[in-house]
């Protein structure tokens, strides 16, 4: 009765484990995978992944499988960080999927490695900003739209109406740092001569074939390679 009591006993405390664990029960040696997938906005799920698997002993390598064609620069360089600072400790590995573009690929440059499927959709080292303007509409439908503001570029790239010029020069400049820490860090993360990465950081995709041409990918290959 003892001996079956506590048998019992054991098998409620791994089913608490197992139910409890956010991944598979997986004791000893073992690869931490972790997914970035669709538009990158929050950056905290996977940070906190990658210090969970940089503090587990057990985890020996990470792969970060990446399969978005990119997002926000504030998030995406967070990521970037944590990579960096776990690739110090473990191999982390990158696996690019459909799509691996800009804030994607910006993430797999900070990576020990990067393995891209031949069709992988990935590069545009590039920086982007968009704004409607609806003017024209609204004044064939006899609407007028009113701005309130209190600092003359408080409603830089307001709908209501055209970008002045010193305005449009503002938000290039933004721009081109942003662009420029893109650069230097696909520069560094690739141990690439800035000249020769921003030859190609003009916005352009490419294939996972013509990035390993390039220097932007290590090898060709699927997750499972």
């Amino acid at each position: 009765v003892a001996a079956v009591f506590g048998l019992f006993v054991i098998s409620v405390v791994v089913l608490v484990n197992l139910v409890g664990r956010e991944r598979p029960y997986v004791t000893g040696p073992h690869v931490g995978v972790i997914e970035v997938s669709g538009l990158i906005a929050d950056a905290k799920p996977i940070v906190d992944k990658l210090v969970e698997f940089r503090k587990d002993s057990d985890v020996k390598a990470v792969v970060v499988r990446i399969d978005s064609p990119g997002g926000e620069v504030g998030p995406s360089q967070e990521i970037y960080e944590e990579v960096l600072k776990t690739a110090k400790v473990k191999k982390v590995v990158a696996s690019l999927g459909g799509v691996a573009a800009s804030g994607g690929y910006y993430i797999a440059a900070a990576c020990s490695k990067i393995v891209s499927n031949p069709g992988t959709i990935t590069g545009s080292i590039g920086v982007l900003v968009e704004f409607a303007n609806v003017e024209g509409l609204l004044k064939k439908v006899g609407v007028e739209g009113d701005v309130v503001k209190a600092g003359a570029f408080k409603d830089m790239g307001s709908p209501l109406r055209h970008m002045t010029v010193q305005e449009r020069a503002i938000v290039q400049g933004v721009l081109d740092s942003v662009h420029m820490q893109f650069i230097k860090a696909v520069a560094e993360g690739r141990k690439l001569p800035v000249e020769k990465v921003r030859a190609i950081a003009d916005g352009r995709i490419m294939s996972g074939e013509q990035a390993k041409a390039a220097g932007l990918v290590d090898n060709l290959g699927s997750l499972q390679d």
